[in-house]
């Protein structure tokens, strides 16, 4: 579960470096002329990607902690119920 946490963190960092990437791209935009801004708007679209694809991994991220906090949970009654039939 450390695990996942770091991992969550890392990808939320991640996320906010690309977000400034593309606000730096959008900026220099404004300078560009036709082919330029149809790379830069390309470089974007991959950016907002590459975002969306972290999300959906910090998604399943929380989803594998979820699970393991449940499974660790039933081990413990587990433990507690063959502890009391003893």
């Amino acid at each position: 579960m450390k695990f996942s946490k770091k991992a969550v963190v890392v990808e939320v960092e991640i996320q906010g470096a690309l977000r400034k990437e593309i606000g730096e791209l959008k900026a220099d935009m404004e300078y560009q002329i036709g082919i330029e801004k149809t790379e830069t708007e390309a470089q974007i679209s991959l950016k907002e990607n590459e975002i969306r694809m972290k999300e959906e991994g910090i998604s399943l991220y929380k989803d594998k902690k979820k699970m393991l906090k449940e499974k660790l949970k039933k081990l413990n009654e587990k433990e507690q119920d063959l502890s009391q039939t003893r």
